[in-house]
């Protein structure tokens, strides 16, 4: 079985168990979306996640059904909710492990570092009278692209700068 299936049938019991908990509907349409969500790796937008859809699918979901399935997923802890820049992101954890992300705070663009020493100090910190569950890290900032997007306007604008000073 490749990793992929093992964790869509891992997070297809959780979220079962968690829908007879809750007295809700298990529609094909639900489990079709998880199945994506598994698929994908990383951090994902709603357009993303649509687009996979069209790609992936076995039938096509409207746009309401997407943001209420991931609200369900939220819930039952299979998808955890990343509010950056802009939108909302959303990331597959359905084994939840310590993370940092890199988020641009001109484009939107969301990176998860690979730095194994903050995550084990993530995983490490303990808080008095509350559990961590997820922990997470934000570093907010520029990409690379923008900071030379940026720099090239700045040259073009001191060069009109200069120009009309002349």
């Amino acid at each position: 079985m490749s990793e992929n299936t093992e964790l869509y049938t891992l997070a297809a019991q959780r979220l079962t168990e968690f829908m007879k908990g809750k007295v809700t509907r298990k529609t094909p349409e639900r489990f079709e979306i998880l199945r994506v969500v598994c698929t994908i790796s990383g951090i994902f937008s709603i357009d993303e996640l649509q687009e996979e859809m069209e790609k992936k699918a076995k039938f096509q979901v409207s746009r309401v059904t997407l943001f209420n399935t991931l609200r369900l997923l939220e819930e039952a802890k299979l998808v955890i909710k990343h509010t950056l820049s802009r939108a909302a992101h959303y990331e597959c954890c359905v084994t939840p492990h310590p993370m940092v992300c890199l988020v641009c705070e001109q484009c939107g663009l969301v990176r998860k570092l690979d730095s194994s020493k903050i995550e084990n100090w993530l995983s490490e910190q303990k808080c008095k009278q509350f559990i961590i569950t997820q922990p997470v890290l934000y570093f907010h900032g520029l990409c690379r692209s923008c900071m030379v997007k940026n720099s090239i306007r700045k040259r073009k604008a001191n060069s009109k700068t200069k120009i009309q000073k002349k």
